[in-house]
């Protein structure tokens, strides 16, 4: 999944932070009543194609759309949606692409095609909502205080003071409550938008399943609640509601790379990080060399991988587990996004992981470097 604004400390970018399905075209050459209209004038893109595509992450099918802009660099698109949703528009051979919030309204682009980063999209509320969402989800001061709290804990391990590694976590502790709050003001604040519900993202990947869940019974009593997006979002709660911490993680089996089937359950006596990944997916590969770290550092303390990939490409998933030197159990049905078990665990945007203790039993979840070692240790100690 990609979200739509930065979690002050965790980045979680809607643009490059996940990964997210491919959209299936669908033209959208007419405008039927009560549609959208796209009317943009881009510098130097004259005669240039221009791509119109949905990047909604709750969609299966979504709709894309090809113009090709005339000598004066003017273009324009026409359809209708069922409800507002995000979209990307890109020039044919220039950097982007640009994201933005579509709904039935007339919206005009404007800009420059070799700088579409900086166009500007006026018309649709949805969008202004989340140019304004953008700028308070940025807060550096936050995002500078957990980057201290994290150093301040390195420096601490390295020289092995509990104090001061005990010191740095509750800070750390402090700032993710911090977050959490201002995230919920946020979402309380455009609570009735389509926007309002799409960070609802970054309090699910922080953890807080139950205040999303709180967040979304308010919004369900109006028509915000009853949208593709937050329909997706119930579901997606209700499974992680069923796998909180404590409770037991179902059982599941799939094939691994030599053809075999293996169930979760063959690990039961051990430490397991059960990790959602794909060949094709960048933050999961640029996370691969720390789970190759803690991988080393915990085998032979009770403590394995057991990766499940959302690739279609068989040869793909082998290549990457090959070259990232992921010595661990692999599985996949090869469905990608359709994972049985994604679908099983309600995985919406890889990396995802969940930590199970020796009796299967959930201990964490989304930890990665350096929290994911330090839950260990505590955990193995």
């Amino acid at each position: 999944m990609k979200f739509l604004f930065v979690s002050a400390f965790l980045t979680l970018l809607l643009i490059d932070g996940f990964a997210q399905p491919k959209p299936v075209k669908k033209p959208v050459r007419q405008a039927p009543a009560g549609g959208y209209t796209i009317t943009g004038f881009l510098k130097n893109a004259a005669n240039r194609k221009i791509y119109l595509t949905e990047n909604a992450f709750y969609k299966s099918r979504q709709q894309s759309d090809t113009t090709v802009a005339n000598a004066k660099g003017q273009f324009s698109f026409r359809g209708k949606l069922d409800e507002a949703s995000f979209f990307s528009i890109r020039v044919d051979g220039k950097t982007g692409p640009q994201y933005f919030f579509l709904e039935n309204s007339p919206v005009t682009i404007t800009g420059n095609a070799d700088s579409l980063w900086a166009i500007k999209v006026a018309g649709s509320k949805e969008e202004n909502i989340r140019q304004k969402v953008q700028q308070l989800m940025q807060d550096t001061a936050i995002g500078n205080r957990f980057k201290r709290a994290e150093l301040k804990y390195t420096n601490a391990r390295a020289i092995n003071d509990g104090v001061a590694m005990q010191a740095a976590i509750k800070d750390r502790q402090e700032v993710v409550a911090q977050e959490l709050t201002r995230v919920k003001k946020i979402i309380s604040t455009y609570s009735n938008s389509a926007v309002g519900v799409n960070v609802l993202s970054v309090l699910i990947n922080m953890g807080d399943v139950a205040g999303a869940d709180s967040l979304l019974t308010l919004m369900e009593s109006n028509e915000i609640g009853k949208t593709l997006q937050a329909r997706f979002f119930r579901q997606q709660i209700d499974v992680m509601s069923r796998l909180n911490i404590g409770k037991m993680a179902p059982e599941f089996a799939q094939t691994d790379t030599l053809g075999n089937v293996v169930k979760l359950s063959s690990f039961k006596g051990k430490y397991v990080l059960v990790d959602f990944w794909a060949s094709w997916c960048g933050p999961c590969r640029e996370e691969n060399p720390n789970l190759v770290q803690t991988y080393q550092t915990f085998k032979n303390k009770n403590f394995t991988i057991f990766s499940v990939s959302l690739d279609n490409n068989r040869q793909n998933w082998l290549n990457a587990i090959r070259k990232d030197n992921l010595t661990w159990a692999h599985v996949s049905d090869l469905k990608g996004w359709k994972n049985d078990v994604a679908q099983q665990y309600g995985i919406s945007s890889v990396p995802a992981n969940l930590l199970l203790d020796p009796t299967g039993k959930i201990v964490a979840r989304n930890l990665r470097g350096n929290d994911l070692n330090k839950k260990i240790q505590e955990l193995i100690q």
